[in-house]
């Protein structure tokens, strides 16, 4: 259940991210709608909603959105690159596991795309996430 809610909520920071700039995400404030896909194992899933994001989101960084996902998930590596936000997230805790992926951001949209594991070291599943998402209102 944990993974499955990090797996929503990193749907939701597509939802939420605009070009960055210094590190900064820049969020744009408004009214966004998000669309992901998973699988974990053979087991595919998906979610789709609405998401406002407020001003506080707009002064983090992506690092500090993703670590704040869940408590017992955080942001090991990461890059700003002219092709997006490179990023490994790691957690503990129960359930374990690793995802590493790009988020790309344009105008008024995002997409996300990673793939990990999830379980133990000597036994997991194979995880993998794409998300989209699109700014429908400036305003909530």
């Amino acid at each position: 259940m944990t993974l499955r809610m990090s797996l929503l909520a990193l749907a939701s920071i597509a939802a939420a991210a605009t070009p960055p700039a210094f590190a900064q995400s820049n969020v744009a404030e408004g009214l966004w709608s998000y669309q992901a896909r998973y699988m974990i194992g053979p087991i595919p899933a998906g979610d789709r909603g609405q998401y406002c994001v407020g001003p506080d989101m707009s002064q983090s960084s992506f690092d500090q959105l993703f670590n704040d996902i869940n408590s017992r998930c955080r942001i090991t590596d990461s890059e700003l690159t002219p092709s997006g936000y490179d990023f490994t997230l790691q957690c503990a805790g129960g359930p374990d596991g690793e995802l590493e992926g790009r988020l790309q951001v344009g105008a008024d949209t995002a997409v996300l795309n990673a793939t990990g594991w999830t379980g133990t070291a000597s036994e997991n599943v194979p995880v993998m996430l794409t998300a989209t998402a699109e700014r429908v209102s400036s305003s909530c």
